[in-house]
């Protein structure tokens, strides 16, 4: 075995390097390779480069103490390496980089042999297959390592970021990492601190910033976001096995994280402190977050239960439940930046909370979900950013159109638009229930049997898709969230709707009146008495059976109403259903009779300013048909 050592070695490095090249372009050059005892490699000046484009990875001298019987098997065993000079550079000159290959779209398939080598089985169980890759890491990565200096950068242009540390020193899995960062010229430090207990087997990492906070570099440049931290720590526990399901263990923790990005939130998002003890379950054919793992943000905990399970297709369960803690900690709670409307608020009582989520993606139809918020004792003592009450009198709205103020008028008597209920028809009113929200008077804010099946509509067409929104969502999405398209505004919109319907802030009155007052009824045409004079040149009280099915079946894309016409002002064929459907609503809530429903058709008559712009867009089409013929 001596005597084979540098010929085993050298048939291993080839065979790599040629596979390499082969399915990448990947060159590995070395000035010398050394083989030092039995089973020590040194080699001197490594790079490894994309063709000829400028090193990606250089190592002035690399040392390899490896396990000379697997070696035989081409499955290196590291137990120890050195080096020293450690360069990786990620360089971008305009269109071309160093790096690219990491992104390419080409996939390299494992053969028989290499899945066999590398201890990875695709036929097998999911539990199997994560317990022979936790054995393999050690196989990697040696538990006693130095790094003599370590320079990690990326150049695209004008931006560099530079990462570096002048020594680690890895005894028996343990370290301590002091990590310069420098960002076009402007420096940071960070501390690794990492320790590996043999005898339970328990890996602890700690994370931290010895001046303050940490910012963390490139996420800017490449995302437009920022995040910065106190403390990271980690805590994994040796991999127990139970029969075929193995079970991993452990804790993460945070301190002071701040993340802005304008899709998450308008604000910077502030967690003071989070908590993950979690408890993973991994069986044949199932992956679980079992519900002894408890979640901790800020002073809130909370025992979620998660599987997901492959058969044919997957199937995703998800079930929470706490029972009679306070209200206040849960509002208190929250990461402040990520709900404004709610920041401040204070409250007394106690919630009960219920959660059950189960998908089957080979039956959608079949979805399932609970959610449901129970209060004890519960009322609102203070508002705090903003006080919901509002609404019962009279007030400024201003309307936003990405982010952009575009128009402000008042909601009441001072506004010479403004109609209380009992001065618009009772046919608009009913036909806009009929069509946007038949349960609103009757139903707390939700209905969870259409948001089910928005969700289930959702899934199938993998994109989000306008439904399940009550009249309460939608006016409090327009009065609180108008300027905040983020991806936590549904949550907060939730929130505030549980909120103004649990605790009786506003009467469902007031709450239609307010939103038949100032929603968009068409381009730059907002509340009920403008869209009438609009379209109709008439009051909203004197709107007619068809001219109210038109203006309802406008409502979810307002900005296209006109599009609803010819140029001969006429309404399109395909709005002959929807004004079916609606005189059939009204007949049967006894608004008109069989007589009166017969009678109704899609034909309304423009008067207002409707009809002088479908004109001018006639004119404008036919004069460019003019110019092109």
């Amino acid at each position: 075995m001596f005597i084979m050592r540098g010929p085993v070695l050298r048939s291993y490095v080839s065979h790599r390097a040629r596979t390499l090249e082969k399915n990448h372009n990947i060159i590995i050059h070395f000035d010398k390779l050394k083989i030092k005892a039995v089973s020590t490699v040194n080699i001197t000046n490594l790079r490894i480069s994309q063709g000829e484009r400028e090193p990606l990875i250089c190592v002035n001298h690399l040392s390899l103490k490896v396990s000379a019987m697997k070696m035989l098997t081409f499955t290196p065993a590291l137990k120890r390496m050195e080096a020293d000079s450690i360069t990786i550079s990620f360089m971008k000159r305009d269109s071309i980089s160093n790096f690219d290959f990491l992104f390419s779209g080409k996939r390299y398939a494992l053969s028989e042999s290499d899945t066999v080598r590398s201890g990875i089985n695709k036929d097998e169980n999911y539990s199997r297959q994560i317990e022979r890759f936790t054995k393999l890491i050690p196989s990697i990565l040696p538990s006693d390592a130095y790094l003599g200096s370590i320079e990690i950068d990326y150049i695209n242009n004008d931006y560099s970021v530079l990462i570096s540390s002048d020594k680690i020193n890895v005894v028996k899995g343990s370290f301590n990492a002091r990590v310069r960062t420098k960002e076009n010229n402007v420096e940071r430090m960070l501390n690794i601190d990492c320790l590996a207990v043999d005898k339970n087997s328990t890996v602890t990492a700690r994370i931290y910033s010895p001046q303050g906070r940490f910012s963390v570099p490139f996420i800017n440049y490449r995302w437009g976001a920022e995040a910065e931290f106190d403390t990271l720590a980690f805590e994994l526990n040796k991999p127990a096995k139970n029969s075929d399901v193995l079970t991993l263990t452990g804790s993460a923790r945070a301190k002071e994280i701040t993340v802005y990005h304008n899709k998450l939130s308008s604000e910077p998002v502030r967690l003071e402190k989070g908590l993950l003890q979690y408890k993973i379950n991994i069986g044949a054919n199932f992956f679980e977050l079992d519900s002894t793992s408890v979640v901790t943000i800020n002073d809130l905990s909370v025992s979620p239960y998660i599987k997901a399970q492959h058969n044919e297709r997957w199937r995703f369960t998800a079930s929470l439940n706490k029972t009679g803690f306070p209200a206040q900690t849960l509002f208190a709670s929250l990461p402040k930046g990520l709900f404004y409307n709610l920041e401040g608020i204070r409250t007394s009582g106690n919630f009960s909370y219920h959660l059950f989520f189960d998908l089957d993606l080979s039956n959608i139809d079949s979805l399932k979900l609970e959610s449901k918020l129970t209060p004890e004792d519960f009322r609102i003592t203070s508002f705090g950013n903003t006080d919901f009450r509002k609404i019962n009198e009279e007030f400024e709205y201003t309307v936003y159109e990405k982010g952009v103020p575009v128009k402000s008028f008042m909601v009441g008597p001072s506004n010479k638009n403004f109609r209380s209920l009992d001065k618009i028809s009772p046919l608009l009113q009913m036909t806009v229930l009929q069509s946007e929200d038949g349960g609103f008077f009757y139903h707390h804010g939700f209905l969870p049997e259409s948001i089910r099946e928005a969700l289930i509509q959702d899934i199938k067409e993998k994109r989000f898709h306008r439904g399940g929104s009550t009249i309460s969502m939608q006016l409090v999405k327009n009065l609180f969230l108008n300027r905040n398209k983020t991806l936590t505004r549904k949550f907060e919109e939730i929130m505030i709707v549980w909120l103004i319907e649990k605790t009786h802030l506003s009467s469902k009155e007031r709450m239609f009146e307010v939103y038949l007052n100032i929603i968009e009824w068409g381009p730059g045409v907002y509340g009920v008495n403008e869209a009438s004079r609009f379209y109709f040149d008439k009051n909203a009280k004197e709107l007619n059976a068809n001219e109210a099915i038109f203006l309802s079946g406008i409502i979810p894309a307002p900005k296209w109403a006109l599009n609803s016409f010819t140029d001969d002002m006429e309404l399109k064929p395909q709005m002959e259903g929807y004004f079916r459907l609606l005189a059939e609503r009204l007949r049967i809530k006894g608004v008109i009779t069989e007589a009166e429903e017969a009678e109704i058709k899609p034909q309304v008559h423009l008067r207002g300013e409707a009809r002088n712009l479908i004109k001018e867009r006639a004119l404008k089409m036919n004069y460019q048909t003019e110019r092109e013929q």
